[in-house]
């Protein structure tokens, strides 16, 4: 009666502990499963016994308790067995978030380990079960065939291995982004909206699959924008490029390009591509270039033109025209606090520039206190130093300004600007202000508030580089001693 009863009494106490640690960690009930695992191993070798029958010693044993640890023994080294396996592959982050392959082989492990109990250990005639397994299985399949469909996919994608954890993938002009999980169901892809998309493994095999990772993450892109039908395509070619520089996402290989893509009676179409070295740089460089890119081509007179704004279009005295060199003014915080006239006045005294690629506009150092407005072209600014020696900090282009705390103090450029293409500017030397400032000394604060606004402004990071240090704090005191301003 005891023998009878110890087995029951073996599989209540395995399976009651078992209950009872499920709520405590992981590693609690592995260390439980190791515990049985080597108290079976224990107690069948010092018995003599091995864990299949038939092989000796307990091969003829009528004691039902050594069966009894022997299938605990089984159960609990394919416990012990996943674990090892799950310790192994949690060490890589790939193997942790694709959980395909390790739930797969767990289950191999489960059911080998099971059927090794049934067969070997309690030698239970299996083939009717076998039988009536398949019939289920069949109905049960087409019961579950979407499911299935998930599995093999994903066996399929372990297999031909399209993509993997952590790459970037487009599925057709639905969902892209980058893939965070993938498991015997579905895959999780983490997209650009800060969303978690769950799409199933047999959806995923229908799509149209790009991996944005491989070879390499480099992401080639293009925008397009219009152009009047007057405007020369060369020049308009010419400008587009030139407004790539002024993007520091864009890569310098492979090199960027222009094209004309449409011919039209009023407008033509043009393209430019580029690259960038990530997708996440992608809407922003976008961005960027679409700013940059109708900056240059309005400044350099090829986009379309707006009206002047209640302005005369030239000086009597000079017959100069100022619908070109109005906007530039009209569009520099410095000046912001000008009237329409005092524009107009300042437009008069500007002196245009031309540099041919290379030409040196001003030096490190330089103290010439005089303002420089880019109309086309890009000026590179470069600055010394001890520790690293000469080293690019950016490019400036049409509409930039540079030179403002100059202009006003005297202080000395911090960089030096060298043209990158051919480029034309207008100066503007500080001579010109000191009439303004006589005329009205309400100016001084005005200038010191918008000079200190403009080197503020995110997009003049560049332009703000080649002043002094010096030049975020109040800039009233210097601007009335460079001028001669006793107060």
């Amino acid at each position: 009666m005891t023998s009878s009863l110890l087995p029951v009494l073996i599989l209540g106490f395995v399976i009651g502990s078992y209950i009872a640690l499920r709520p405590f960690p992981s590693r609690v009930r592995y260390l439980f499963d190791f515990v049985c695992f080597v108290g079976a191993t224990f107690m069948l070798f010092r018995h003599q016994t091995l864990p299949l029958p038939g092989n000796g010693g307990a091969a003829n044993a009528t004691s039902l308790w050594l069966h009894a640890v022997a299938g605990i023994w089984w159960l609990f080294g394919a416990r012990v067995l996943v674990a090892v396996m799950s310790f192994a592959l949690n060490h890589n982050r790939r193997w942790r978030e694709a959980r395909l392959f390790p739930d797969l082989t767990a289950a191999a492990i489960y059911v080998a380990a099971v059927s090794v109990v049934l067969i070997s250990v309690l030698a239970l005639p299996i083939g009717g079960l076998l039988a009536t397994s398949g019939v289920l299985a069949i109905v049960l399949g087409l019961a579950l065939q979407n499911t299935l469909a998930d599995v093999f996919a994903g066996i399929a994608f372990g297999i031909e291995a399209p993509f993997n954890v952590g790459d970037r993938i487009s599925l057709g002009d639905k969902i892209e982004g980058t893939v965070v999980q993938m498991n015997w169901r579905s895959i999780r892809i983490f997209t650009d909206g800060d969303d978690v998309a769950i799409v199933p493994n047999s959806v995923v095999a229908k799509s149209d699959i790009v991996n944005r990772s491989f070879p390499t993450r480099v992401r080639s892109a293009f925008i397009e924008l219009s152009c009047p039908a007057t405007s020369n395509p060369e020049r308009v070619i010419d400008t587009l490029q030139q407004a790539t520089l002024l993007c520091p996402p864009i890569l310098p290989v492979p090199l960027s390009s222009a094209v004309l893509t449409r011919l039209g009676s009023t407008e033509n179409r043009y393209r430019v591509i580029f690259a960038v070295s990530d997708t996440e740089h992608l809407s922003t460089t976008k961005d960027l270039l679409l700013r940059h890119a109708r900056r240059q081509l309005y400044y350099s007179g090829l986009y379309f033109p707006r009206a002047a704004q209640g302005i005369r279009t030239s000086d009597e005295g000079t017959g100069r025209p100022f619908s070109a060199v109005l906007p530039l003014l009209q569009d520099i915080i410095l000046f912001e606090a000008l009237e329409a006239e005092q524009l107009a006045e300042l437009a008069v005294h500007l002196k245009p520039r031309s540099l041919e690629p290379g030409a040196v506009l001003f030096a490190q150092g330089g103290t010439d206190a005089t303002l420089y407005i880019v109309v086309s072209g890009i000026l590179q600014i470069s600055q010394h130093t001890e520790l690293s020696g000469e080293q690019t900090t950016g490019f400036i282009g049409g509409g930039d300004y540079i030179g403002e705390v100059s202009l006003l103090t005297g202080a000395p450029y911090a960089a030096t600007a060298t043209a990158r293409t051919h480029s034309k500017l207008y100066g503007l030397d500080c001579k010109v202000i000191k009439p303004l400032l006589a005329a009205n000394p309400d100016l001084y604060a005005e200038f010191d508030r918008a000079a200190r606004r403009g080197l503020a402004i995110l997009n003049r990071v560049v332009a703000v580089r080649a002043t002094d240090d010096s030049a975020s704090q109040s800039l009233v005191h210097r601007i009335r001693a460079f001028f001669d301003d006793p107060r």
